[in-house]
């Protein structure tokens, strides 16, 4: 079975305009959940290059750089970095997901001509029992709707069924990237990636996915095995993240902030001890809607948990292009020296981080956190 190709474009951030396709090494990109990935490669100026002009391909914040798997878009996002070696001749380029751009926009309603010292702490954006998916589509629309602020993120219409309240105010100056990651990450959140797919001519477009929670195929028709599809695992278990009890804190001053608390005592009659996290989130009143943040992060860190990875195949099924971020799988460990009894369960895909290479197509699958002891 032949190789996939993979190839690299460069576009125009704003208009979208594909400019030039380049030739990059040491490429990798990943594909998290409810996150922004990363891209990271070398771009070697010899002959072939010699008519373009790569101080200006690769000018952070106004270029993007989008990946393509036998021209199916696979990856797109925004150059952040570029580093020229002029005796190797080579530039190191980074960028993230287009989710990082939103981690570089404020939740503001349009900031009007002239504002005095007050005016922008005077501003709110307020969502009063929305669905979540459409409070995360709102906030992208009005984050594009500033003058220069559209970089052609097209929204789904997604519905989700669960309403929530939220308030951003103007003096928080809450980050839209922060604000999106907050929302997924409350109980029963919906996942949301920034994603890119083929269009019918020009540059792939840009949409914004979001879950009805959750994305991805759900069942477990994806399998690894170990020894076959699956060349290697890793295993990783972390117990410095663990939360008998949370605190989750909202909008308030001194004796007015709003804190609500969820703890799971039974864990200290399975001979853990008193453990506690605490996290704000800004533009959270509600006591429901803190006390459903203070559970999810509660259950998120109810025990050590092992974040398992394994790298797997590309060009076999299911293939790289078969699997997405938040598919279920099934993974099967047959018994060796860490696993006596090998292990065998279900699994879904939080990211996906791409190795290609001319010799070989290698994804890394980042799985879901599972606890690892006592359940």
């Amino acid at each position: 079975m032949a190789l996939p190709v993979y190839t690299y474009a460069i576009a125009d951030l704003r208009t979208n305009t594909l400019l030039e396709e380049i030739p990059l090494t040491s490429v990798r990109f990943n594909k998290p959940l409810n996150g922004s990935g990363r891209f990271s490669a070398t771009w070697k100026l010899d002959e072939r290059s010699g008519h373009l002009n790569p101080h200006d391909l690769t000018m952070p914040t106004r270029r993007v750089i989008y990946a393509f798997r036998d021209s199916r878009p696979m990856w797109g996002g925004v150059i952040w970095s570029r580093a020229y070696d002029s005796e190797r001749d080579t530039v190191e380029i980074g960028a993230g997901e287009f989710w990082s751009y939103f981690d570089h926009r404020k939740v503001l309603p349009l900031v009007p001509a002239n504002p005095t010292l007050t005016t922008v702490a005077g501003l709110s954006t307020t969502y009063d029992n929305v669905d979540q998916n459409e409070i995360a589509r709102q906030l992208v629309t009005q984050a594009q709707a500033h003058t220069g602020g559209d970089i052609k993120i097209e929204l789904d219409t997604t519905v989700s069924n669960t309403l929530r309240d939220r308030t951003y105010n103007g003096y928080d100056l809450t980050d839209v990237g922060e604000a999106l990651r907050n929302l997924a990450g409350v109980i029963d959140g919906p996942d949301m990636v920034f994603d890119v797919i083929p269009s019918a001519t020009g540059a792939p477009r840009r949409i914004l996915r979001i879950g009805t929670p959750w994305l991805g195929q759900q069942g477990s028709s994806h399998v690894w095995e170990l020894g076959g599809n699956a060349i290697r695992y890793t295993w990783p278990t972390d117990g410095t993240r663990m939360a008998t009890r949370a605190y989750a804190t909202g909008e308030g001053v001194d004796l007015g902030t709003p804190i609500a608390v969820h703890e799971q005592p039974e864990r200290y009659d399975q001979g853990f001890p008193l453990l506690e996290v605490e996290h704000n989130y800004s533009g959270a009143e509600g006591e429901s809607t803190l006390a459903g943040h203070a559970e999810a992060d509660q259950q998120a860190a109810r025990m050590p948990v092992v974040l398992p990875t394994i790298e797997v195949r590309g060009d076999i099924p299911p293939t790289a292009a078969d699997i997405n971020r938040g598919d279920d799988g099934w993974l099967v460990v047959p018994p060796d020296r860490f696993h006596r009894n090998g292990f065998e369960g279900a699994v879904r895909v939080i990211d996906m981080e791409f190795a290609p290479s001319i010799d070989a197509e290698r994804v890394t699958l980042t799985l879901a956190p599972l606890l690892d002891g006592v359940a």
